[in-house]
């Protein structure tokens, strides 16, 4: 059945998660599965700081002209600092069940062949650090492609078990990192030193007064301040600080990340300290093709039912995989949420869901990709 083959796909995947590009072993599992359903197989795809990536590619080919229709899944895990101070890395985002249905959709679609044209199956690397697909167009691998689908676990505040959302809005997201230098004195003369402390806390503060358009829903907040550590009676010289910017605005993300990088510099200085500041990750909000959320929408009811259809819902989540739309404007994307009544939200260590949503997943894919090769 194929409730229990996913189940089986998911409990392998959720058992070896691997952080951004380190997904070795997930990687030679899913090629492993690929080339035993029939794809003819590319691994190690992409490079990364001068190295192959861990990128997979499938390809089906029916040998027949026609449409190149793509599924992609992400394959990073999250990384949480346990008790005892090491890592720990969880799948808490759900790709491993994207990848559990991607690969079930994919093995589906082997068996029952293709009238024309071809099929790619895309597993990505590094989908949190936002580099993963990024990756992949630097390796040529959406050039062919025409129509190019994914799926992303979602809230469920956003949809219920047998629900699925048509059109995601996701937001452009820019994470930072900052480290203020300052210099080292004694506690009892602080005037011979520059507090690394004192300056974080005003670049702190500095970006907290940063203002962005309402009507756009944006945002930036300091999400870590890292310091001190040493002698209590030490003026401390090192802070490190992080920072989050969201809007739904890929323009304005670009105008507030310059004024944040700016407000820090900045502000460290008036204080007589050295600060730099670099992106660690980004990604852009999505766009839409009408045509192909239509196409969602009817593989949505088809698999369950107009009551299962949400047409539209917005997140303030951002994903990768709007990189794709941003740099091959020529590519039709349908993007869909699967309902499965995920507690307590993405990104928990604890997350959970209905486990026998992915199929519903696995089918709507299928739906989604039959629908377009047999134009």
């Amino acid at each position: 059945m194929l409730a229990e083959r996913i189940e089986a796909i998911w409990q392998q995947l959720h058992a070896m998660p691997e952080p951004a590009f380190c997904e070795v072993r997930t990687a030679a599992f899913l090629a492993q599965r690929l080339r035993q359903a029939g794809y003819e197989v590319q691994e190690h795809v992409g490079i990364h700081d001068g190295k192959p990536a861990t990128g997979v590619v499938g390809v089906l080919d029916s040998g027949r002209p026609g449409p190149v229709a793509a599924l992609r899944s992400d394959m990073d895990c999250l990384m949480f600092r346990q008790e005892d101070g090491s890592e720990r890395g969880i799948h808490a985002c759900g790709h491993d069940a994207h990848m559990a249905m991607v690969l079930a959709a994919a093995e589906d679609l082997a068996a029952q062949g293709i009238e024309r044209g071809k099929v790619k199956i895309i597993f990505q690397p590094a989908e949190e650090i936002g580099k993963g697909a990024l990756c992949l167009l630097e390796a040529g691998v959406l050039d062919d492609v025409d129509y190019l689908f994914g799926i992303h676990l979602m809230s469920s505040q956003m949809a219920g078990s047998g629900q699925a959302i048509a059109t995601v809005r996701w937001t452009a997201c820019t994470l930072i990192r900052a480290v203020i230098e300052g210099v080292p004195a004694h506690g009892s003369k602080p005037h011979l030193g520059v507090n690394a402390i004192d300056a974080g806390a005003a670049v702190v503060n500095a970006v907290n007064a940063l203002h962005t358009d309402p009507l756009l829903c944006g945002n930036v907040k300091t999400t870590s301040f890292v310091a001190g550590g040493g002698s209590l009676n030490s003026i401390c010289a090192k802070a490190e600080l992080g920072f989050d910017l969201r809007s739904t605005s890929n323009e304005e993300m670009g105008q507030l990340r310059q004024r944040v990088m700016d407000v820090i510099t900045g502000t460290a200085a008036v204080y007589g300290a050295k600060a730099s500041a670099e992106i660690v990750g980004t990604c852009p909000a999505s766009s839409f093709d009408s045509t192909m959320a239509a196409i969602a929408r009817e593989a949505i009811i088809a698999e369950l039912g107009q009551e299962g259809l949400v047409d539209s819902a917005a997140t303030t989540v951002g994903e990768d995989f709007n990189f794709y739309a941003m740099y091959k404007p020529q590519l039709q994307i349908g993007f869909i949420g699967l309902g499965c009544d995920l507690h307590p939200g993405l990104h928990d260590p604890d997350m959970s869901f209905v486990h026998n949503d992915m199929v519903h997943g696995c089918r709507i894919l299928q739906k989604m990709l039959r629908r377009v090769l047999d134009k």
